[in-house]
C-alpha cells in the first residue's frame, strides 16, 4: 500500500460506510417493489422505475469500488471499458497492497447488474423487458448480502491497517 495515514484509512472507512448505507436504502426499496410485482406484471412506466432501482444498486456498488481504487490503489481504470475493468480489479488481490475486495463468484453476479445498467442507460425505457428485470430483482437481496459481507471484510482490513499505524 502506498504511504497512507491512519486518518486517510479511517476516512475511507467512513466513506464506505456512507455508501453502504445508501446502498441498503436502495435495496430495501427494490425489495418492497419486487414483492409488489411478485404476482402482477408491471406497466412500462413501472418497469422504468424498477430499472432505475437496479441502476442505482450497481451505481452504489461501483461507488464503493471507485473509493477503494482511487484511495488504496491510487488510480482508476480509464478508457471505454473502465467499468468492467474496475469490477475485475476488485476481485483480484494485489500483493503488498490489498486483498481482493470481492470474490470471483460475486464478481460474476455483479457483472449481470453492470450489464443491465449499461442497457438501462443506453436504450429507450419502453424497450425494458420484465423477463430480464425480474431475475435481477429476485436475486438482489442475496447479491447484496454477499456484497455486504465481503465489503465488511475489506473494511476490517482497512481498520486493522489503520491500527498498525498507531
Amino acid at each position: 500500500m502506498r504511504a497512507r495515514t491512519k486518518e486517510d484509512l479511517l476516512s475511507l472507512v467512513g466513506q464506505l460506510d456512507h455508501i453502504m448505507k445508501a446502498l441498503r436504502l436502495t435495496v430495501e426499496e427494490a425489495e418492497a417493489k419486487e414483492r409488489e410485482f411478485s404476482t402482477i406484471i408491471p406497466t412500462p412506466f413501472e418497469l422504468r422505475g424498477l430499472g432505475s432501482l437496479l441502476h442505482d444498486f450497481y451505481t452504489a456498488v461501483e461507488d464503493v469500488f471507485e473509493a477503494i481504487a482511487g484511495d488504496v490503489n491510487g488510480t482508476l481504470p480509464e478508457g471505454t471499458t473502465w467499468h468492467k475493468e474496475l469490477l475485475v480489479k476488485m476481485s483480484i488481490p494485489i500483493p503488498g497492497l490489498r486483498p481482493a475486495v470481492i470474490s470471483e463468484e460475486l464478481r460474476w453476479k455483479l457483472d449481470e447488474y453492470l450489464r443491465f445498467r449499461h442497457v438501462f442507460r443506453n436504450v429507450y425505457g419502453y424497450l425494458l423487458d420484465w423477463k430480464r428485470i425480474r431475475p435481477l430483482l429476485q436475486n438482489l437481496d442475496s447479491v447484496y448480502q454477499q456484497f455486504t459481507r465481503e465489503v465488511a471484510a475489506f473494511r476490517s482490513f482497512l481498520v486493522r491497517l489503520a491500527g498498525e499505524l498507531d
